[in-house]
């Protein structure tokens, strides 16, 4: 049995596949009509139904009228209480093919409750994606800030001398390089390195909670906490409203943490930090 797809010729969207049956439960339903377009795939062009005489007599047969000849009073009550029976039977029908017609177009054009779930998901899904390399971009910008600040005088220093390699006897100076880089790279839109950043996001989580033990900082600890989930966690998120917590929670750590180093919280315990491996020039 052929499927066919239909559309009204006002519009260019168009509906199924359906079959004979459910065309003739369509025009049953008045929901189309001769004129109706439907794909024909050996001319490969919308055809009115009107002229295809085999498809035509299918979905809209001839109905036979039935004539009644009444001559006597008792009889026309007779056929009164059977025409009256008939409207009620064709009434339950149609309010049944209804119900029908409404479920099949609806399933025709992908709009059942299981496929708007889908959709909302796929929408969702489509904003996490969008908003996830931007919010981790700034999460590792403000990472590198962390890192670097503590040695600023020590990279405006190497950079007016030109003395680059002595940047290597500060090894948190290289982290937050890295971080600089791995931040430009998300601004860009490179989510190849998320596998990468789910590594970082631990060494976050795992080295703030030992600079905050180390100095006796709750707040370090527990900054570090939510800037380490936030990177984890934001490469994994599925879902629009999980990923815009996960991002005010690794925004907000990461940027406590920059603020702190700002502030000059860390330039003694990053000052100890360093090796005596290139020359300071």
């Amino acid at each position: 049995m052929a499927d066919y797809y239909i559309r009204t010729p006002d519009r260019e969207e168009s509906r199924g596949p359906f079959d004979s049956p459910q065309l003739l439960t369509l025009a049953e339903a008045d929901q189309i009509t001769e004129n109706t377009l439907y794909y024909d795939e050996t001319k490969e062009e919308w055809t009115p139904i009107a002229l295809n005489k085999t498809l035509k007599s299918e979905i809209f047969p001839k109905r036979k009228k039935l004539t009644l000849k009444v001559g006597q009073t008792p009889e026309k009550k007779v056929f009164a209480e059977i025409d009256s029976a008939l409207e009620e039977e064709e009434e339950e029908e149609e309010e049944e093919e209804g119900l029908n017609v409404e479920a099949m177009l609806a399933a025709a054009e992908a709009d059942t409750e299981e496929t708007r779930y889908l959709k909302q998901q796929d929408k969702s899904f489509e904003k996490a994606a969008g908003l996830s390399s931007q919010g981790i971009g700034l999460m590792m910008l403000l990472s590198a800030v962390f890192f670097l600040m503590p040695h600023f005088s020590e990279v405006t220093k190497a950079f007016s001398n030109g003395s680059y390699s002595s940047l290597i006897n500060y090894p948190f100076i290289l982290v937050g390089l890295v971080d600089f880089v791995m931040a430009a790279c998300l601004f860009l839109a490179v989510t190849e390195i998320y596998p990468l950043l789910r590594g970082r996001g631990m060494l976050t989580f795992g080295f703030g909670l030992y600079l905050g033990w180390s100095i006796g900082d709750p707040l370090i600890m527990a900054a570090a906490a939510a800037g380490g989930f936030g990177i984890f966690y934001a490469t994994l998120a599925q879902n629009y409203p999980m990923m815009l917590l996960t991002i005010l929670l690794g925004v907000g750590g990461n940027g406590t943490l920059a603020y702190l180093a700002f502030v000059g919280r860390f330039s003694e315990f990053f000052g100890g930090v360093h090796f005596n491996i290139m020359p300071t020039g």
